[in-house]
């Protein structure tokens, strides 16, 4: 019996996920910190999440003012996501904090850990974070990078797995991005 109502709570908490991330998209700005408030969410007023985000977690996500994620973007907050100020995430981007562990035969245990990324930092499309990877304050990671190691500030990485390609020229970003349009989803 106590196994059947553990299933049950699963089911319900995933049900309600599923709901959150419906919605999500169908409400406009001025209502999603409503929603952000209720999931437990850290979203500054000024940050854009577009529609079509999808949630692993109610909770464990922190998004800083300026910063814009935009449309099918996955945020595995499982784990925690923690992401500054004035960070560009661009389209089908993925962000993992949880994974298996491959090496236990058993029972291919959950294993998760935090991801973060610092103020300034950019996420072209299709780029994939895993668990545990820090991204430093304005670096970059290409289109299409899987990034397994952290980044440290001001570097721009590419590939699969992501290898250091450079330094990002030109100092210390000043720019704020103010990409909030009524229907874009």
């Amino acid at each position: 019996m106590l196994r059947l109502l553990q299933y049950l709570r699963d089911q319900t908490y995933f049900i309600g996920l599923r709901a959150i991330n419906s919605v999500h998209g169908l409400l406009p700005f001025c209502l999603r910190p409503l929603l952000y408030k209720i999931c437990h969410f850290d979203v500054a007023r000024s940050a854009t999440l577009q529609g079509g985000i999808r949630f692993f977690h109610i909770g464990r996500l922190a998004v800083g003012a300026d910063t814009v994620i935009n449309r099918g973007v996955l945020l595995d907050n499982r784990g925690g996501i923690v992401i500054g100020a004035h960070v560009s995430i661009a389209h089908d981007a993925r962000i993992y904090t949880a994974g298996h562990e491959v090496h236990d035969p058993a029972s291919f245990t959950t294993k998760t850990k935090p991801v973060r990324i610092d103020d300034y930092a950019v996420l072209f499309a299709g780029a994939m974070l895993m668990p545990g990877v820090h991204l430093g304050e304005g670096a970059v990671v290409m289109a299409g990078a899987v990034v397994i190691r952290s980044v440290p500030p001001y570097r721009i990485v590419g590939g699969n797995p992501a290898v250091d390609l450079g330094p990002r020229q030109g100092g210390h970003p000043t720019y704020t991005l103010r990409r909030r349009f009524w229907l874009a989803h």
